[in-house]
């Protein structure tokens, strides 16, 4: 297609879009410089399909049209790969366009460059740093969610193992999001096709099982459908009653078992009354109770399949009634019922949720019309709580992305937790403090064990003591993994005076008593506690004790004072390490620079492959390797350092000291060295190092691995067990 055609055509199918969604002509004349703008800047540009990438933006656009957005976010839609792949520069969008649409666009920018293909550390890191500039503005994941959804629909031209990567983010990641904002049209989109292209196989059964079973499906939607109309005509309701039909991946869900596949005859299983719904949309909340009423008594009700999502809306701001009746033909037929503002925003979430607000005001909606996601408020929250961003990325998907359950404080204020969630859970996502000294709940007025399993709707008050503390044995049932962190918190803090005491030991070794007791009394030591952010030098003690902070650390912040290491102090530690020849030579070297060279791995860092390492040489006695960032590198001569890489492909095992701290009970042990195991990691070593309190345990490890990936994958498998408190690299 030439360029001069198809830029008159996409600009009146924008025009047409526009105009349909009731959008003024001086919002339509913004939306159009921004296409032109967008044009001129992409015009040499095509995609992996081969048409010309323009297409890609209007079709981002349109979506964005479509799902009611306001006219900053679809001039954003318009412009999000101008900054990142054209020489468009900054100054440009906010002289042509203004602050507000160069913040949303510069928004989307920074998440497009986010590579969920780097290693497991840094896809953690992306992934967190993209879930706060959501919670900065919310716009922001419109635009990218779009820009998904259209990736989606054309992946078909990216090469097999890209595409494969990229559905699974979708499936994982995108699509748990888009729920999360109530934008449900889209997730099933991206549900589908995620499906579509991760079990091509199965696709294509289901889609054949669906559309053979469509005739039946419509003929007893089509009679339950008739029987509702005539019995809201003869109560004088106005309605819209229509049939709705299950998307692929939601029926896959729902017959795949964990660890078997489906095949061709277990899909011709379905019964066609798994593929039936009928929604309802009136003009207000008293209607939908008056509807449910005439549905009840003229349809039988299933016990234990109502649910009031208008008294008690999910945190995605969803708003609906649920409720399974048996149909005219003795089959189960699901039923919503809702005004149709809470069907555009069930349908579209939080732009809907804009759309409604501008409807009723002249100001725009802004942040803080979306009080309602508090959910939004946690992510920046935890941020502050979990400084590991693979425990927060966890966090994240256990606690806001799972599947979950909506709990009633005795205030009316509605909380989401996750399925399976205790009393326990619900009194920290309240407060800290309330989970540090909770006793006991009540839920419905009942009392209840602590380890309850919190169900729909629930109103759950806790009891408090402010003499209690958390309990270790609380680990075993707790849902979220805010619970966890902040139980392993507790425990950490009340422990200070412990961890005070280990941490003067390893500085005692160091410096002498003596000498510990000036170097704890200075101003170094004051100063180096708050370069490391810590309040008092007892803080930064602990830290030390606890593992948190290593003496290295301390040791490269007294770098040029009396308390540092001496240079020739430095030295004698390196020539102390027995230099070794090269395993293997040419290609299968294990660090390429030092091939055939003597060379030794320094015990004091004990590095790995996949960290960076310099490397010191020594005359006679070869090359020490060491991290980057190994305290013993601060004053070695400049002429002395050599830069080296590893080698990954070598399959080589390295030594790295671990400390483990867990709760101690029999088959803890056991459950560590099980869990290694089946990871094919060997142990070269394990103890008990000491036992800090009568029901902990303090581990010391020695794991082989091949390299940084590895380790950090064991790391996190092994700091999830329930009953491991920390884990520390020595």
């Amino acid at each position: 297609m030439q360029l001069e055609t198809l830029k008159p055509e996409l600009k009146e199918e924008l025009k047409k879009c526009l105009v349909s969604h009731k959008h003024d002509s001086e919002a339509c004349q913004l939306v159009f410089k921004a296409f032109d703008f967008a044009f001129d800047k992409h015009i040499d540009q095509k995609r992996k399909s081969g048409q010309p990438y323009i297409i890609h933006p209007v079709a981002v656009a349109k979506t964005l049209i479509e799902l009611d957005c306001d006219i900053a976010t679809i001039c954003a839609g318009l412009l999000h790969d101008v900054l990142e792949d054209t020489e468009c520069s900054t100054i440009d969008i906010k002289e042509a366009f203004g602050e507000v649409i160069f913040q949303l666009v510069d928004g989307v920018t920074k998440l497009g460059r986010l590579n969920f293909k780097s290693s497991q550390e840094e896809q953690a890191n992306n992934f967190r740093k993209m879930l706060l500039a959501i919670a900065k503005d919310v716009r922001v994941v419109l635009v990218k969610l779009a820009d998904r959804l259209h990736n989606m629909q054309t992946l078909e031209h990216m090469p097999d193992e890209k595409r494969e990567r990229i559905a699974q983010e979708t499936l994982d990641i995108f699509a748990p999001l888009a729920n999360r904002f109530g934008l449900h049209t889209l997730k099933i989109e991206l549900e589908d096709l995620a499906f579509k292209h991760l079990h091509p196989e199965e696709y294509k059964k289901v889609k054949f099982v669906v559309n053979s079973k469509k005739e039946e499906r419509e003929t007893q939607v089509q009679v339950s459908k008739q029987k509702i109309q005539q019995i809201l005509l003869k109560n004088d309701i106005k309605a819209e009653v229509y049939g709705r039909a299950k998307h692929f991946y939601s029926v896959f869900r729902k017959l795949r078992m964990p660890g078997t596949s489906i095949i061709l005859e277990d899909l011709d299983q379905i019964e066609v009354y798994d593929l039936l719904g009928i929604r309802i949309l009136v003009d207000d909340i008293q209607s939908c109770y008056a509807v449910l009423g005439l549905i009840h008594k003229h349809f039988r009700p299933m016990s234990g399949r109502f649910k009031d999502y208008i008294a008690v809306p999910k945190a995605n701001l969803y708003q609906s009634l649920h409720t399974t009746v048996i149909n005219p033909y003795g089959k189960p037929l699901e039923v919503q019922i809702r005004t149709r503002e809470m069907h555009s925003i069930a349908e579209n979430g939080i732009a809907a949720h804009w759309h409604y607000k501008e409807a009723g005001s002249s100001s725009k909606a802004g942040q803080e019309d979306l009080e309602e996601l508090t959910w939004i408020r946690q992510l920046l929250s935890w941020q502050s709580d979990v400084e590991d961003a693979g425990e927060y990325v966890d966090t994240v998907k256990k606690d806001i992305l799972s599947q979950e359950v909506y709990i009633l404080s005795p205030k009316g204020d509605v909380f989401t937790l996750p399925v399976d969630s205790t009393p326990i859970d619900f009194a920290y996502r309240v407060h800290s403090k309330i989970g540090d000294t909770c006793t006991g709940a009540r839920v419905n007025g009942s009392i209840v064990s602590i380890n309850y399993k919190l169900q729909n709707g629930d109103l759950v008050e806790v009891t408090n003591s402010k003499n209690s503390h958390p309990n270790l044995s609380w680990l075993n049932f707790v849902k979220t993994n805010q619970a966890k962190h902040k139980i392993k918190s507790w425990y950490k803090t009340q422990n200070k005076d412990r961890h005070i005491s280990i941490g003067k030991q390893m500085l005692e070794e160091k410096h002498g008593k003596e000498g510990f007791e000036q170097f704890h009394q200075s101003k170094e030591l004051e100063e180096i506690a708050a370069r490391l952010n810590y309040t008092t030098t007892d803080d930064l003690i602990a830290s030390i004790g606890s593992g948190d902070t290593t003496v290295a650390q301390v040791l490269h912040k007294l770098q040029g004072t009396k308390y540092g290491d001496k240079q020739e102090e430095k030295l004698d530690r390196f020539l102390k390490i027995k230099p070794r020849k090269a395993a293997t030579r040419g290609e299968q070297a294990e660090i390429p620079e030092l091939d055939g060279l003597l060379y030794n791995i320094g015990k004091c860092c004990m590095p790995i492959p996949g960290e960076a390492v310099m490397g010191v040489v020594s005359k006679g006695k070869g090359i020490t390797i060491h991290r980057h960032n190994c305290h013993n590198l601060t004053q070695v001569e400049t002429e002395r350092l050599m830069q080296i890489q590893w080698n990954l492909k070598t399959g080589n095992v390295y030594p790295t000291n671990l400390a483990i701290e867990v709760v101690d009970r029999v088959g803890i042990v056991k459950d560590i060295l099980t869990l290694v195991a089946d990871a094919g990691i060997n142990i070269a070593d394990f103890k008990v190092k000491e036992r800090p309190t009568n029901n902990t345990a303090l581990l010391k490890v020695i794991f082989n691995v091949h390299g940084q990936e590895e380790l950090n994958s064991i790391i996190t498998a092994i700091n999830n067990m329930t009953d491991v408190l920390s884990i520390e690299r020595l």
